[in-house]
């Protein structure tokens, strides 16, 4: 959410023309641009806007970045990217390389369709190399990036307030309003869907947008993960930790991927302490609270239950009302020709029950199948809708549900289930609920495993394989797996 201006620099650095400068400029901006789109205004601001080119006498073209950890982490998730969109936009395929501000050989990125260099001339251009971008493209970034922040759909405005998130909606604008941090840190919990990301998100622009901005960063426990990751193997945390403690505002959503990961919960706990220190504001997400988290330090547990926890449920019949309705209005900008009867959306809010992004995807295969054909939004076009959603009747279960259910009925809570713990008292309850998951949810194998304490899918085919085994073999465990289906459905 943070955006960092691109560097602005003369094209005649060391007092050396560079020919065709402003071709080379043009199409980087074209570049950024595109990648904007695809990597989201959070990465974009903290990962790609720091890039500067430069371009060597000969023609290459060199990409810097500000740090040995930025090099590598965008090499390693988004070098292949750049060198597609740029041969899309320079047909003379020009050699690319990548590096970080004080190497004195660049690695190489090459554009299709061209020869990789010698590594010997590799050396010999990068202090030759010309920066080409010029005043007017910061200009331009800058204001691409206002746009781009302006343009999110996850805002308070679009924030519906009901019973089931009232006091989280309350605590994060009392947060933003707030001079220093009333609560630190903040942390928001629910099931998947429920409206957390949304409300992180309307936190981090609330911020930007404030009479007093600050610098708000948004981040997914992934990226947290996968940073600090990059950073030890490229051994300079110290950017990674420049990164994610030079901001006002911190946010990061599914934190819950991180806990059990010694390593990186001690980072986040030193980060969290960092920021506290210094009256910066931390906000995490996460689908348990914080007393169910199966952490590897208790006392990341201990500052996290030490803020304030809000839970976000799912919303009654009003709120998805008035979440559909929202949501109509925002489709409407796009189509305009858009017109969802009364009896349609009552019908809707009473029959999605689940969460508001399910409530979403209905109505974007409700526009799909009239609007965008000219038809209009009919009982028929809504119920054949549902059906192929398989979300005609049927109670949809979530991963959580199970999860809860199966660790009553054996006398565990879910954070054992998606422990590391081996013992029979918690491994048979785990098999059930992976079990479950597979027969009664549409989740994908990673996605189950990954909602059990980060699991691969092999071990989800495991459980299964193994419960189903016993099941064949005539195990009372049948008569569970019986009881509990029924229980859920019911």
């Amino acid at each position: 959410m943070a955006y960092n201006k691109l560097a602005v620099a003369e094209a005649k650095t060391a007092g050396v023309e560079v020919e065709g400068s402003g071709g080379i400029s043009a199409t980087w901006r074209q570049v950024r641009a595109r990648l904007r789109d695809e990597c989201g205004p959070a990465i974009y601001s903290q990962e790609i806007a720091r890039l500067r080119v430069r371009v060597s006498e000969t023609g290459g073209i060199i990409i810097v970045a500000p740090s040995t950890f930025n090099r590598d982490w965008v090499e390693d998730h988004w070098g292949a990217r750049i060198r597609a969109i740029w041969a899309e936009l320079d047909s003379t395929h020009r050699s690319i390389h990548l590096l970080a501000e004080g190497d004195t050989e660049p690695q190489p990125m090459v554009a299709p369709g061209s020869a990789r260099p010698a590594a010997s001339r590799q050396v010999q251009e990068a202090p030759q190399a010309r920066l080409v971008a010029d005043a007017a493209s910061a200009k331009a970034e800058s204001a691409s990036d206002a746009e781009a922040l302006g343009e999110t759909r996850f805002t308070f405005d679009s924030f519906r307030v009901g019973p089931a998130n009232e006091v989280a909606a309350a605590a994060a604008r009392t947060v933003v309003g707030a001079q220093t941090p009333p609560f630190n840190p903040v942390f928001f919990y629910g099931d998947y869907g429920v409206g957390k990301t949304h409300l992180m998100h309307a936190v981090a622009s609330a911020f930007e947008h404030h009479s007093r901005p600050r610098k708000a960063l948004y981040l997914t426990a992934e990226e947290f993960l996968s940073g600090f990751v990059s950073a030890m193997r490229a051994r300079d945390t110290l950017s990674f930790k420049e990164m994610v403690r030079s901001v006002d505002v911190l946010l990061i959503d599914d934190v819950h991927f991180i806990a059990g990961k010694p390593k990186t919960e001690d980072e986040l706990l030193n980060t969290i302490a960092a920021l506290v220190a210094e009256n910066k504001q931390v906000v995490l997400a996460s689908h348990r609270p914080p007393s169910e988290l199966q952490v590897a330090d208790e006392r990341l547990r201990s500052v996290l239950v030490g803020g304030l926890s809000c839970p976000l449920g799912k919303p009654d019949l009003d709120l998805r009302r008035q979440i559909l309705d929202c949501k109509i209005a925002q489709a409407k900008c796009h189509y305009p020709v858009l017109d969802v009867p009364e009896p349609v959306r009552d019908f809707l809010a009473a029959r999605i029950t689940t969460s508001p992004r399910e409530l979403e995807g209905v109505l974007n295969n409700v526009i799909c199948r009239t609007a965008l054909l000219g038809l209009p939004v009919t009982m028929e076009a809504v119920s054949t809708a549902l059906r192929e959603l398989s979300l005609s009747s049927e109670k949809r279960l979530t991963v959580d549900e199970i999860q809860k259910a199966v660790a009553t009925h054996f006398g565990v809570t879910p954070a054992d289930i998606c422990s590391k713990r081996r013992t029979q008292s918690v491994v048979r309850p785990r098999h059930v609920a992976m079990y479950l998951s597979k027969t009664l949810t549409t989740r994908s194998l990673p996605d189950i495993g990954r909602r059990f304490g980060g699991r691969d899918h092999s071990t989800v085919i495991h459980a299964v394989n193994k419960v189903t085994s016993m099941m064949e073999a005539g195990d009372p465990i049948a008569d569970e797996i019986d009881r509990l289906t029924r229980d859920l459905q019911g």
